[in-house]
Order: structure tokens, then sequence, then C-alpha cells
């Protein structure tokens, strides 16, 4: 049975993954999905998600990459040994053994990295430096406090919101619950649409202190790069400070728009 980290990685992957395979194809004739799992675990969800697209695999060349060879794949998919992977759309579930530099610098590559936290720092560097300006960085906290750590790196804006979106759509797990490590309070959050926006208020406060007022459409786009949450997130989160007198709004009345400026409070 698996733990209750590997459930919640395995369930993000399958959601993402059932989105990221159409959007693939629609206008390349080959992709590839690269898995580093030892056990086969992770390889064998992906497997069940394309197995559900026989109308894609019978247009499409779909490869499976895996560095476990013992799993069974749908008709259709072509099974290699963990290589090289050739030019086109690329999605990669790898863990902390493998060596992702090469996969990042692909045109199309979009990487789900699950490692210990103290090495996450380290990876969303590296996926920077191999080109991939959009990442994202979660902790998986369980019920006895043990923490891993999952990095996502792309270059589509849209497949980080698609991300954000899967990230807070899970089931609870187990007592898995998120932190997000930008936030110094080390705050434990519930796995929920809606998710505890205080952590975020927090954040808020202290980027419009230290850069002066900003735009709300400037601030989601900071929640999505620099937070766990989501843009939709940021409004709530801005909105509960306008009333909670946490913030300042120009101009002072009417709905918040994109470019409404949002100031810390006097």
């Amino acid at each position: 049975m698996p733990s209750a980290h590997a459930a919640v990685k395995h369930e993000l992957l399958v959601r993402y993954l059932d989105a990221w395979l159409p959007a693939a194809v629609h206008r390349h004739k080959r992709v590839t999905y690269v898995d580093s799992g030892p056990d086969g675990e992770s390889a064998a969800a992906a497997a069940r998600v394309f197995a559900e697209f026989p109308d894609l695999l019978a247009r499409h060349t779909l490869r499976m990459v895996l560095s476990c060879p013992s799993v069974e794949v749908p008709p259709g998919i072509v099974l290699s040994p963990l290589t090289t992977v050739d030019d086109g759309p690329v999605f990669a579930f790898l863990d902390a053994s493998a060596e992702f530099a090469s996969l990042a610098s692909q045109p199309a590559a979009e990487l789900l990295i699950a490692l210990p936290p103290p090495k996450a720092r380290r990876a969303v560097t590296a996926l920077h430096a191999a080109g991939l300006p959009h990442v994202a960085w979660v902790e998986l906290v369980d019920a006895t406090g043990a923490a891993e750590a999952l990095v996502f790196g792309t270059r589509s804006e849209k497949a980080l919101e698609t991300f954000k979106n899967d990230l807070w759509a899970l089931d609870e797990y187990a007592g898995i619950r998120y932190r997000d490590p930008s936030d110094g309070g080390h705050t434990l959050l519930d796995i929920k649409l809606q998710p505890n926006l205080r952590p975020l208020r927090r954040l808020i406060a202290a980027h419009l202190r230290s850069g002066g007022p900003t735009s709300l459409s400037d601030l989601r786009a900071w929640a999505l790069h620099e937070t766990i949450y989501r843009t939709e997130d940021a409004t709530r989160a801005v909105q509960s400070m306008v009333a909670a007198h946490e913030a300042e709004r120009t101009p002072s009345t009417g709905r918040l728009s994109p470019t409404t400026l949002i100031a810390a409070a006097a």
C-alpha cells in the first residue's frame, strides 16, 4: 500500500496528465512521458491515464521512458528505457535520483520532481537556469510531521495555473497537508478548494511593505509565481485585507479591477 505522500503525488500526477496529454498532442505527432520511479507505481498510474485516450494513441506516438521496465502499458504506447528523449512535448515525473537538467532544456518540457525539502530550493534554481520560467514548489507534510517536496517547472504560465488548480482540487489523504516554503510561519494548510488565506495575507502584506503599492494584476501574478496559491486566491486575500484595514486601495470605492492599486495599510 503506498504511503500517504505517494498517494497524494500519484493523484496529482493523474489529474495533471489527464489535461496534459490532449494538449500536448494538439500540434505534435510525438510526445514523451518520462518516469524515474524505481517501483513503477507512478508509471503504472500514468499508463492508466493514457489508456483512457485510445483515439489519441491511435493517431499519435506516445513514448513512455521508464526506469522500471516491468510496467504494463496500453496498446499504442512505445515503451523505452530511461535514456535521452526526442524533441517534442515531454512530461517528466522524477525523484531525487534523476538528472533533470537535460530534460528541462527540452523546448516543450514540463517536470514534476519529488525530493527531500532541503534539496528543493536547488531544484528550483536549476529549473530556472535551464530556461523554465514558471516554477511552483510545495511541501507535503504527513500526520507525523514528515515532509516531502514537489517542484513543478514549465515554460507555460497556463500550465502553471493548471498545476495549481489541480494541487488544491485533490482529495485529502491520510492527514497530508501543504506547507508553503515562502511562508515564514510554516503554517500547515488543509487541502481544499477554498484554502486558508491567512498565510497569503501575511505574505502579501510583507510584499507591499517592501515593494510599495502594486496593482491587483501584478499581485495576482506574484502570488501565482512566488507562493503555492492561485491568482483567484490572491484576489480573495486582497478583498479580505481591504475589508480588515490590512491594506488600502486606490480608487477607494468600486469593484476591484486589475489596475486597482493596493498598498500596505498606513
